[in-house]
């Protein structure tokens, strides 16, 4: 990890090497990045490549359900993953 001035702002540049899971190939996200964007196991991302900037670029995926308010599957979501245990505990009773 290193860090980089971008601009007026700082960013934090990770180097992660490319694993094999089966016939896949793998990348993994660093822990506090995971946090900073409120990324949690489980969650889907979409991942294409930008020809025209020629990156990788991986996002969120956006599955919400329709009538849904955005901020109602964000709140949910951060109690999941805040009581994540909890509540893998309580269904095993």
């Amino acid at each position: 990890m290193g860090v980089e001035m971008l601009g007026n702002k700082y960013e934090k540049m990770y180097t992660r090497r490319i694993n094999q899971v089966g016939n896949s190939l793998s990348v993994n996200i660093p822990k506090d990045l995971a946090t900073m964007l409120n990324i949690n196991k489980g969650d889907e991302m979409e991942i294409y490549y930008d020809k025209e900037r020629g990156e990788i670029v991986m996002k969120r995926a956006n599955r919400i359900p329709k009538g849904v308010r955005p901020e109602v599957v964000m709140a949910m979501n951060r109690a999941i993953a805040k009581y994540d245990e909890a509540l893998r505990n309580l269904k095993d009773r």
